[in-house]
């Protein structure tokens, strides 16, 4: 077997060399980036197989040990994670250079936090021949259109409603705004909370509190207590506001709850979202609580996040309505109904703090290189 070492700038020049050495029938071994900058790759190129009698006894296959096994696909993944890096590298390059306005706005969405898919579909409505204040403003509107809202306030027309989120979203500060207001406008007797998280040591007793200070029932459905009976012992009630356990996807107690309230129509699902979250725990905590049939999602600590894009393009991509937008501790305060040009301002306002600090040119390349999954839809865009 005949092994080549070629060092290149990069690797595109490195296949070529292999190429002119050793001719199309060549394999490539391993390949690596090298400190002092270039990649080395080493090449061989094998024998022709020497052709046996049909009447010779098949040779017996060689054996690969887990070890070996696992090494080989290390080294493929390596070898595609290169070339896959080298041509995002190549790719944002010639973005760049063709459409250098287009860039200097994907840079400015990179700073917001919005990742290349959605990117990539707001400056695809980019008409040319405009500037660049005329191309933001234009992106900028193209995702307030495209951002879901409900257009009133639910809460008002009364209803069952339960808040789901991972442990810290701000689901129990968020129904204690909610409640708070509702009393102060129709009074405590039409309003009830409840609450399914019996898991956690006096994890109601913040519930209780509340109730004790707004005057109203609060329920805990327990082993004693089915959520079923719960609800229909508070069918007199014009609102019901469910608080629900932040429990792990992997919890055994997580999925029974969230086919609980499948199980139950009537109930509107709302998922709450922590703007402060990355993206990949918002992510989980739309999958996992998905299976309950959810309807639409409330963004909190708004206050306190650093970049928006991440949780609008959820929001964008699964086309899940924002009902509400949380920005503080106060309690009836800090809440407001959810518009989609407000969220985008803020959005654009973090982004700008963000820029202060230059965009890594390898997370530019990266997100350009990126592509939405299967079942993205955009709305609005299209």
């Amino acid at each position: 077997m005949q092994l080549k070492k070629i060092l290149a700038k990069d690797m595109r020049q490195a296949l070529l060399q292999v190429r002119e050495e050793l001719g199309d029938d060549a394999a490539i071994l391993s390949t690596r980036s090298l400190a002092t900058g270039g990649v080395e790759v080493i090449a061989t190129l094998s024998p022709a197989p020497v052709m046996k009698k049909e009447s010779a006894a098949p040779a017996p296959l060689p054996t690969v040990s887990k070890a070996e096994m696992g090494a080989m696909r290390n080294e493929l993944h390596s070898i595609r994670t290169l070339l896959q890096q080298r041509l995002n590298g190549l790719g944002w390059e010639q973005f760049s250079s063709q459409s250098p306005l287009q860039a200097v706005i994907w840079e400015r969405l990179s700073a917001m936090g919005v990742p290349g898919f959605l990117s990539r579909q707001l400056l695809s409505t980019v008409k040319p021949g405009k500037t660049l204040d005329q191309v933001w403003k234009q992106v900028l509107g193209s995702l307030v259109k495209a951002l879901p809202v409900l257009d009133h306030d639910p809460i008002e027309q009364g209803g069952v409603f339960a808040f789901l989120g991972p442990t810290g979203a701000g689901k129990t500060t968020t129904i204690a705004k909610l409640a708070t207001r509702y009393v102060l406008q129709h009074g405590a007797q039409d309003v009830a909370l409840v609450t399914t998280d019996s898991f956690r040591l006096a994890a109601h007793e913040q519930l209780r509190t509340l109730g004790r200070i707004l005057g109203v029932n609060v329920r805990i459905v327990d082993n004693q207590h089915s959520l079923d009976e719960t609800l229909d012992s508070l069918g007199h009630k014009q609102l019901v506001l469910v608080d629900t356990a932040g429990l792990p996807s992997h919890h055994p107690e997580q999925q029974r709850q969230l086919n609980l309230l499948r199980d139950q129509p009537q109930v509107n699902k709302w998922l709450v979202l922590p703007a402060t979250s990355q993206a990949q725990v918002l992510r989980a905590s739309w999958k996992t609580c998905s299976t309950a049939n959810v309807s639409a999602c409330i963004l909190t600590h708004l206050d306190e996040a650093c970049v928006l894009g991440e949780a609008l393009a959820l929001t964008i991509e699964r086309d899940l309505p924002v009902v509400y937008e949380t920005f503080g501790q106060a309690i009836p305060d800090d809440i407001a109904l959810a518009q989609a040009q407000s969220l985008v301002k803020r959005a654009v306002a973090l982004g700008r703090q963000q820029a202060s600090v230059p965009v890594e040119k390898e997370r530019l390349m990266t997100e350009y290189g990126s592509r939405s999954p299967a079942e993205l839809r955009v709305a609005g865009l299209n």
